[in-house]
């Protein structure tokens, strides 16, 4: 018999496999599109050029990293899931590469099998069956809805990494992980979003479309089958943040 949690997924599934975009307050979001296409046009492309002039190997390693300090996170949402085997990779992922892979800079992690990947209270939410609500284009932070937005504040004040830093009365240090995942992002994304932005008639459309398809096909775990950014400013597949499969917002 299936547990409460394992009904929510399929419930969340069944939800996704025949949902349409709900997008309510479309004209605020597109306002808030362009002026996130702003923001990254002024801040973020400019930071993340000078970023780029770094040798590869310095931005898999800061990917490497950023991605390593979520992996708790990764872990906690995991068994909340009832996901004790991803739980269980998440945990010898942290463990392995904060040891012997220079605080999570170098992965040996994924060379002894311990595959990466990225849970957030949103996916929780929605692994529970929790509906994903209204689409939501949230100011500097991206594409979102309903849902998500309730996990960006869980996330924000549970991460054991942000419960640390604030016990420490490191307060900066969240914004600056969140800074530099933003540039990391936008670095390793940037050819991606070049295509986007070129070859869509109607990019808000398409970003929406984009970045929801993708959110729902990491709630189910499956891979989503495409190269371009998902919704969250978060961490990435592959190996740490971005590193492969991009997980950051598409600049807009």
């Amino acid at each position: 018999m299936p547990s409460a949690k394992a009904e929510g997924r399929q419930i969340a599934q069944a939800q996704a496999a025949g949902a349409e975009i709900w997008d309510p307050i479309e004209g605020a979001n597109r306002y808030f599109f362009e002026v996130n296409r702003f923001l990254d046009e002024i801040a973020l492309k400019p930071a993340a050029a000078w970023y780029g002039m770094l040798p590869q190997g310095a931005r898999t390693g800061v990917g490497n990293a950023l991605g390593n300090l979520r992996t708790p996170w990764t872990a906690v949402n995991d068994g909340l899931q009832g996901e004790g085997a991803r739980a269980g990779t998440a945990i010898a992922r942290f463990f392995i590469n904060t040891l012997v892979g220079f605080f999570g800079f170098f992965d040996p992690a994924k060379e002894m099998g311990f595959a990466h990947h990225e849970e957030d209270a949103g996916q929780t939410f929605g692994a529970w069956g929790v509906d994903e609500g209204p689409y939501l284009m949230l100011p500097v932070l991206g594409s979102s809805n309903g849902r998500d937005l309730v996990g960006l504040v869980v996330d924000a004040f549970l991460d054991p990494f942000n419960i640390l830093t604030r016990k420490a009365d490191l307060n900066w240090a969240p914004y600056t992980r969140t800074g530099a995942t933003a540039v990391h992002q936008r670095d390793a994304n940037a050819q991606q979003i070049d295509d986007l932005q070129r070859s869509s008639t109607d990019l808000y459309a398409t970003v929406r479309r984009v970045t929801v398809e993708r959110r729902r096909a990491e709630i189910r775990n499956a891979d989503p089958g495409s190269n371009l950014p998902s919704p969250r400013m978060s961490d990435g597949d592959g190996e740490g943040v971005g590193a492969s499969g991009p997980r950051a917002e598409v600049p807009q």
